[in-house]
């Protein structure tokens, strides 16, 4: 297998050695103040970004320096970050399957748990929306929540996606009458879409011995959701190793496809309609719409197929993140690293570019958002957000968050709206803002402001 290259960038000369995940040298300039309103909160970040660039766990898997990429590590320096404990979300139980999963949407940040879904506002973080009491009772028995996603289905009121542990996804709906209500609009797959496909006996498919099911239906736990840019599919990714492809607003299923040798536990989808698995087989799979025939032009919804299958994982991937209008992909794994995948015109789709490390355990789950910055949430309970060169050359580390007493399963982040006034500072080049959100297996979610100055324009990510 051939070694990739990091894309880490140092913001000093000296490799420091941060294995241990802090940055204790006293030599070394702070790039980030942390602010935490609870007083147990331990955050701490350094511009030696080669925090973000531990050499830690010297393994077989350690990626080498590209040299080229040293000239951008003059752009990594000039940067000044800062990032703040804004505030801690507490989940209604300490129960341990009162862990939750979070997405960041244009109407704020979707928080998923099993006894409660809410959306809290991204500037106050209020909850201006949560489930009744006889939805979360509807819930009850459907186990943890494993993911989360906005879907882009049109219409004046929101609408998001969870999936759950009993292989179910639930859509949730803003309530007409009581817009601070979030009501339980359908389960999939619907029982409107089930009794339709029972009576066929070629619809049922074994799942294990002597156990059959409808093909519509999944097996295992819903490990990811993902829908498309024009708000007409749902894509969910399972740990009985399919990926099921769901129309809206009918919420009917379209298509079961055998994804992979092994559970798949991400799906992203790119604006263009590829989409991308990320499986414990280590494998990244990519998915497009077949192409259209004469025959298949009648039909109002594509058809997926594999196009290419991506092997540069040395372990289980975790999760998978679009970026750069689709392309660039960012997935990450028991590696402990994020493998940065750019488009090429091939018959691999894509090609790795290099390596984000720094992480000391499995790499959980990464986020995209506008602005050029790659979030990164792993076991080892710290967070870390990375910064995109404007060339796209090189990533600078900026920040590194500790502060999660359990490891961070979901990650998500969105640009701040600023007022005209700061905008203009922003499109100056003076200084971007982004909320990140990170959300632990002990039940906790909790909500980062991250500034970044710098005097070139930012990438479109």
């Amino acid at each position: 297998m051939q070694l990739l290259p990091k894309l880490c960038m140092a913001a000093t000369a000296g490799d420091g050695d941060t294995s241990n995940g802090h940055s204790s040298s006293s030599s070394n300039k702070q790039l980030a103040t942390a602010v935490s309103s609870s007083s147990s909160s331990t955050v701490s970040t350094s511009s030696s970004s080669a925090a973000a660039v531990s050499e830690a766990s010297s393994s077989s898997t350690s990626l080498p320096s590209l040299p080229s990429l040293s000239a951008a590590a003059t752009m990594s320096a000039s940067r000044a970050a800062s990032f703040a404990h804004v505030t801690t979300l507490l989940p209604l139980s300490t129960s341990a399957a009162a862990a939750a999963a979070i997405a960041a949407a244009a109407d704020g940040l979707v928080v998923a748990r099993p006894a409660c879904v809410s959306l809290h506002d991204l500037s106050t973080l209020e909850a201006t929306s949560s489930t009744s009491d006889s939805s979360a009772d509807a819930t009850s028995s459907a186990g943890s929540v494993k993911c989360a996603a906005h879907l882009n289905a049109g219409g004046s009121n929101a609408v998001f996606v969870t999936g759950h542990q009993d292989g179910r996804l639930r859509v949730w709906r803003l309530s007409a009458r009581a817009p601070d209500r979030l009501r339980l609009a359908a389960s999939l797959p619907t029982l409107a879409d089930r009794l339709r496909r029972f009576p066929v006996p070629s619809n049922h498919v074994a799942v294990r011995r002597h156990h059959r099911r409808l093909w519509i239906e999944h097996a295992d736990a819903v490990s990811g959701v993902a829908t498309s840019a024009d708000g007409r599919l749902l894509f969910s990714a399972s740990w009985d190793r399919t990926l099921k492809v769901w129309a809206l607003p009918s919420l009917r299923c379209l298509q079961s496809l055998p994804a992979h040798d092994d559970a798949v536990n991400a799906v992203a989808a790119a604006p263009d309609g590829t989409v991308y698995t990320g499986s414990a087989d280590r494998r990244v799979r990519v998915w497009a719409p077949r192409p259209a025939s004469d025959k298949s032009k009648r039909r109002s919804r594509p058809v997926y197929h594999l196009v290419a299958t991506l092997t540069r994982h040395a372990a289980a991937v975790n999760a998978v993140a679009v970026g750069c209008g689709g392309h660039a992909l960012y997935s990450g794994g028991n590696d402990r690293c994020v493998v940065v995948w750019e488009r090429e015109d091939s018959a691999t789709h894509m090609v790795a570019v290099g390596a984000l490390r720094g992480h000391r355990r499995a790499v959980l789950s990464v986020a995209c958002a506008a602005g050029g910055l790659v979030v990164s949430g792993a076991a080892d309970q710290t967070v870390r957000a990375w910064k995109r060169a404007p060339d796209g050359r090189g990533y600078a580390c900026v920040a590194f968050i500790e502060g999660h007493a359990a490891a961070v399963r979901s990650v998500a982040a969105a640009p701040v709206v600023l007022p005209v006034q700061k905008e203009k500072r922003r499109h100056d080049g003076e200084e971007e803002e982004w909320r990140l959100c990170s959300a632990s297996f002990d039940g906790e979610v909790r909500v980062w402001s991250l500034r970044v100055a710098s005097s070139s324009s930012p990438a479109r990510l």
